[in-house]
């Protein structure tokens, strides 16, 4: 068994596998995944797990040289933003719109979905390298 970090195998093997450049995304309870990607859904109820919670024990376990979201969300979803912004502080981002992100994440490798039910918190990370 493992002794730290996520638990969850399919998470778990999902980040083991990522490449560098490949895409993760890690989106809200309502976003449209695409038919035929690969998904890890951890949403249990509306709300829980939250997008913030999942997106920082990702963050712990990864590395990351880019992330991009939707501009939507600095005006729409404020609280959220803030907390975001702390969390990705010192990785480069990229901001688009809330449909662009959409085509862009389908060239995710996989895609994580939250429980989380408030607009715009999806989040598109693009693997690093620790070297």
């Amino acid at each position: 068994m493992k002794k730290q970090g996520i638990i969850n195998r399919h998470l778990s093997e999902a980040l083991a596998e990522l490449g560098h450049t490949d895409v993760l995304a890690v989106v809200d309870c309502g976003y449209p995944i695409p038919d035929g990607s690969k998904v890890i859904d951890l949403s249990i109820d509306k709300g829980f797990p939250g997008f913030l919670d999942v997106l920082s024990r990702i963050l712990q376990e990864i590395v990351c040289e880019e992330v991009v979201i939707a501009e939507e969300i600095k005006f729409k979803n404020e609280i959220v933003y803030s907390d975001l912004l702390k969390l990705i502080e010192g990785i480069p981002v990229s901001y688009t719109s809330h449909s662009e992100l959409k085509s862009l994440a389908r060239q995710a490798k996989v895609f994580v979905r939250t429980g989380e039910a408030t607009p715009y918190s999806n989040i598109l990370l693009r693997s690093g390298v620790d070297f």
